[in-house]
């Protein structure tokens, strides 16, 4: 009698998964950044330049400088209609022996510093109201200035205030005051011009 003999069972091939390959995702190509101009500011105008009082600087064109003695005006040479402070349509300057309120030796932080008069003066705008009235300043003549400090002149240093006034008619304005005691000299602006800064800065001195 054969042994009998038992199959072996065939053996299952091993099951193999495969994994599909990931593609890596492509970065973003940067965008160059656009390379910014730097544009140069304008050349500034030229302004002419004339004297007082042993100083030189700039004075806008149109504008003209008027002596009274002493005393000066840089003003528009076409003023009608402007305002007009002590017959100055623009920046008045002081020299010498400089008087401040009501007349009195000029100092920094006086009084009503700006009011050299003992009278009424005029508003600097309509002087004459509709019905014929005197407009006339009426207060901020004898006040205290609302600030003070420093201020660059030139390549110098001026004490500077600023006062408040008005007008019988109710019109408002502030004068400014820039004092250089040891020039001896002293900026008034009455009603405030957008010149006044550059005039001040092209300030140059007597070596």
């Amino acid at each position: 009698m054969s042994p009998s003999t038992t199959a072996s069972p065939t053996p299952t091939p091993a099951r193999t998964t495969s994994t599909p390959t990931q593609k890596p995702t492509p970065k973003p190509t940067p965008k160059p950044t656009p390379v910014k101009k730097t544009v140069a500011p304008p050349a500034r105008a030229a302004w002419p330049r004339t004297s007082f009082a042993g100083l030189t600087f700039e004075i806008p064109p149109g504008w003209t400088l008027t002596k009274y003695g002493s005393d000066a005006c840089v003003q528009p040479l076409q003023r009608a209609g402007l305002p007009t402070a002590f017959g100055c349509a623009g920046i008045a300057i002081k020299s010498g022996s400089i008087t401040g309120n009501e007349l009195r030796p000029y100092e920094a932080r006086q009084s009503g510093g700006w009011y050299a008069a003992t009278d009424v003066q005029p508003c600097p705008v309509r002087p004459t109201l509709a019905d014929g009235s005197f407009n006339g300043i009426t207060s901020g003549t004898s006040s205290p200035p609302i600030e003070s400090g420093l201020r660059p002149v030139g390549s110098r240093t001026a004490a500077y205030d600023r006062w408040a006034a008005a007008c019988t008619s109710g019109y408002r304005f502030s004068p400014q005051a820039w004092h250089l005691p040891v020039s001896r000299v002293l900026f008034l602006d009455y009603t405030g011009h957008a010149e006044t800064a550059r005039v001040l800065e092209s300030v140059r001195f007597p070596r």
